[in-house]
């Protein structure tokens, strides 16, 4: 554990320039670390006084380090369709798809100049905003009946984080949806000028935050949970809902 958090302030202390040489030198400590070893480093790093803040970006760059190493692993996991953590990945596979299609939108709404000419795209936006709003219910998922769990365990930090990434999506959602069932109110150039840094924003860090979860969070929650944990887990889903679609064993 020890070397592992000096490895991740190698990161956190790098200039710039010297970033690519550092990602070199502690590729090594991170080739056999597992998730729950990576987040309890980290948290203890938050307690000795990195900010948050900081550890989201120092994230970015040891993720960037063990990319390779944890999404192997994380492919190696087999578990069944009515496993919550695999109606969470499913439901990513398609939230991940309409990430596309929403980035396809805002690509074709860019080449138009008014509302008559994308009016078949502005209602495909509609529609989508309302799709990204539906999908608070997984991330509710996660905060109500996972996340607790976790810090039961000692691991408290990760889900602070992600509770974070989750609050920031939520409001972007909500002023993407507001503009988008709005749009007669503005003139189209106020329209495209209001959803661009919105759709750019969700596009981006969304699929990032998915990756993390997919690679990082799922597999420390399968390795930190208990059997019996996972059907009471289960059954806090089925009580709040499901986004995208309904798991098959309860359609």
């Amino acid at each position: 554990m020890e070397r592992l958090k000096q490895a991740l302030k190698k990161l956190h202390e790098a200039k710039p320039e010297e970033l690519d040489k550092v990602k070199k030198e502690v590729r090594k400590y991170f080739r056999d670390t597992n998730p729950t070893e990576l987040a309890l480093a980290e948290q203890e790093l938050i307690q000795e006084g990195v900010s948050r803040n900081e550890l989201k970006r120092l994230c970015d760059v040891h993720l960037d380090v063990m990319k390779e190493e944890l999404h192997a692993k994380a492919k190696r996991i087999r578990l069944p369709a009515s496993h919550p953590i695999s109606i969470l990945k499913d439901e990513h596979k398609i939230i991940k798809r309409n990430l596309k299609r929403l980035k396809h939108i805002l690509e074709k709404l860019s080449i138009v100049n008014s509302f008559e000419k994308a009016r078949q795209q502005v209602n495909t936006l509609k529609e989508l905003s309302h799709f990204f709003l539906e999908t608070e219910k997984h991330h509710q998922r996660e905060e109500e009946a996972l996340f607790p769990r976790l810090e039961e365990h000692g691991i408290t930090e990760p889900p602070q984080i992600f509770k974070e990434d989750h609050a920031e999506f939520k409001a972007k959602k909500k002023s993407l949806n507001e503009i988008a069932m709005a749009q007669q109110e503005k003139d189209f150039k106020e329209f495209l000028e209001g959803i661009t840094p919105l759709i750019e924003f969700l596009t981006k860090n969304l699929e990032e935050h998915i990756y993390k979860e997919d690679n990082i969070l799922y597999p420390m929650a399968l390795e930190v949970l208990e059997k019996e944990e996972w059907k009471e887990v289960r059954k806090k889903f089925d009580a709040i809902g499901y986004c995208c679609f309904a798991p098959e064993d309860i359609k």
